[in-house]
C-alpha cells in the first residue's frame, strides 16, 4: 500500500509539471518548442504513436484470450485491457499539446473533413477508448456484484451471481470481437496518417501499417507482461510461469515479423538508388546512426533473449528485455520524424553543372536575430518545454494503471 501510494505520488508530480508547461506552451506558443515548419512534428508526435502501439498491443492480447481460448493467458486479460485503456488516454491526450490552438479542438467535430486520416484517427481513438473501457468494465462486473462496490453496476442488484457471471463471460467475448479489429484499425490508421503524406519518401511505403501492427503487438505484450510481473511478484511467478513464457514468445515472434519488414523496406529503398532514396538512407545510417542503432538493436536484442531457456524463464530476464524494448521501440517512433522531415523533398537537378538534386532552401517561419530565415534541413532537438509536456501520458498511464491495481482486484486469481 505505501509502494502504490509512493508512484501514485510520482505520477501525480509528472502530471503537474506537464501540466504547467503546458499552460507555459499555451501562452507563449508552440515556438517554445523547437518545431518550425521543415520539422512540423517532434517529440509530441512520436510519444503519441508509441502509447497509440501500446494501446493496440494491449487489446488485441486481450481480445486474442477470449476469441481463441488461450487457456495460459486468461488470468491476465483484465491487465491487458487496463493497459490498453491507460495507455489510449495517455495517447489521446499527447494531441492535443501537439494542435497548439486545442480551443479549436471542437471543429474536427462540427466540420470534419473525412478525406483526411487525422479525422478517421479522431474516430478510431475515441471508438477505442470506450472499447477498453468496456473490456474492463464488463470483466470486473463478477467482483464488484460480490463485494458490494465499484460504479454504473446497480442493475447488477437485481440478479443473483451466477447471472452475472455469465453476462461478463458472454460481454467480454462480444466486446472482443469488436475490440481486435479495432485494435488493428487503429495503428493502421496511425500508420496511414504517416504513409499518405506525399512528400515524405522514408514514409511512402505499404509496409508501413503491417509493420506498425508488429510492433504494437511485441510493445502492447511486453507492456502487460510487466505489469502481469508486477502485480504478481517473485513469490507467485513460478506458478503463472508458463503464462509469461507465452506473452514472451508473442514478443519475441512478433519483432521477427517486424524485422523481415525493416529489411524489405531498406532494401527497397536501397535497391530504389534515386537520389531522395540515397539521402534517407545516408540520413539514417550516418547523421542518425546511433538513434537507429538503438532501434534496431534493442529489440533486436529482446527478441533473440526472449527466445532463450534464461530470457523467457526469470522474472528479472523479462523485466530487462521488455524495458530495453520500450526504449528501442521509442526511439523507432523518433525515427520516424528525422530522416523523413530532413530530406527536404523541394528538390532541382540543374543541367551542366552536374547537380543531380538540389534542396531548395524552406522559410523556418521565424524572423529573429541570429536566427537563418531559410534552411535546407533542420537540426530538431526537443527543448525542455517539450520534454515537460511529453511527460503527461507516463504519468497519466502510471497514476490510472496504479490506481486501478490499488483499488480493485486485477491481480489474477486461479
Amino acid at each position: 500500500m505505501k509502494k502504490s501510494n509512493l508512484i501514485l505520488g510520482l505520477a501525480g508530480v509528472l502530471i503537474l509539471i506537464s501540466l504547467i508547461a503546458w499552460g507555459y506552451q499555451i501562452n507563449k506558443g508552440l515556438i517554445v518548442t523547437n518545431m518550425r515548419n521543415p520539422f512540423s512534428w517532434g517529440l509530441y508526435i512520436a510519444t503519441f504513436a508509441f502509447f497509440v502501439g501500446v494501446a493496440a498491443g494491449g487489446l488485441i492480447i486481450s481480445s486474442s484470450v477470449y476469441l481463441f481460448n488461450i487457456e495460459k493467458l486468461k488470468p491476465f486479460t483484465r491487465i491487458a485491457s487496463l493497459s490498453a485503456f491507460a495507455s489510449i488516454l495517455g495517447a489521446g491526450a499527447m494531441i492535443f499539446p501537439d494542435m497548439g490552438r486545442v480551443d479549436r479542438v471542437w471543429n474536427i467535430f462540427v466540420y470534419p473533413n473525412f478525406k483526411s486520416p487525422l479525422v478517421w484517427d479522431v474516430v478510431v481513438i475515441s471508438a477505442y477508448l470506450l472499447i477498453t473501457f468496456l473490456s474492463v468494465y464488463v470483466q470486473l462486473l463478477p467482483d464488484w456484484k460480490k463485494e458490494g462496490r465499484g460504479f454504473l453496476n446497480g442493475w447488477t442488484k437485481s440478479h443473483p451471481q451466477e447471472y452475472v457471471e455469465a453476462f461478463s463471460k458472454k460481454w467480454s467475448k462480444r466486446v472482443a470481437l469488436v475490440g481486435l479489429p479495432v485494435a488493428i484499425l487503429i495503428h493502421t490508421v496511425t500508420a496511414l496518417i504517416f504513409a499518405t503524406q506525399e512528400s515524405r519518401g522514408w514514409w511512402n511505403t505499404a509496409v508501413l501499417p503491417p509493420d506498425f501492427v508488429s510492433v504494437a503487438i511485441a510493445s502492447g505484450t511486453a507492456f502487460v507482461l510487466v505489469i502481469a510481473l508486477l502485480a504478481v511478484g517473485k513469490d507467485q511467478f513460478e506458478q503463472y510461469k508458463e503464462a509469461f513464457q507465452r506473452m514472451a514468445l508473442i514478443v519475441a515472434g512478433a519483432l521477427v515479423v517486424h524485422f523481415f519488414f525493416v529489411s524489405v523496406d531498406l532494401l527497397i529503398h536501397g535497391w530504389w538508388g534515386s537520389p531522395e532514396g540515397k539521402e534517407v538512407l545516408s540520413l539514417i545510417f550516418s547523421h542518425y546512426g546511433f538513434l537507429y542503432g538503438t532501434e534496431l538493436l534493442l529489440p533486436a536484442f529482446t527478441m533473440v533473449f526472449f527466445l532463450t531457456k534464461k530470457g523467457k524463464n526469470s522474472f528479472n530476464a523479462l523485466i530487462i528485455g521488455s524495458l530495453l524494448l520500450f526504449i528501442g521501440v521509442f526511439a523507432h517512433r523518433l525515427m520516424l520524424m528525422y530522416p523523413a522531415f530532413n530530406s527536404i523533398p523541394l528538390t532541382l537537378a540543374i543541367p551542366g553543372a552536374g547537380i543531380e538534386s538540389w534542396a531548395y532552401p524552406v522559410a523556418i517561419g521565424q524572423l529573429q536575430e541570429g536566427v537563418p530565415v531559410f534552411v535546407s534541413s533542420w537540426a530538431y532537438t526537443p527543448s525542455l518545454v517539450e520534454y515537460a509536456v511529453a511527460l503527461l501520458p507516463f504519468g497519466l498511464l502510471v497514476f490510472v494503471v496504479t490506481l486501478a491495481l490499488k483499488m480493485y482486484n486485477y491481480v489474477p486469481q486461479k
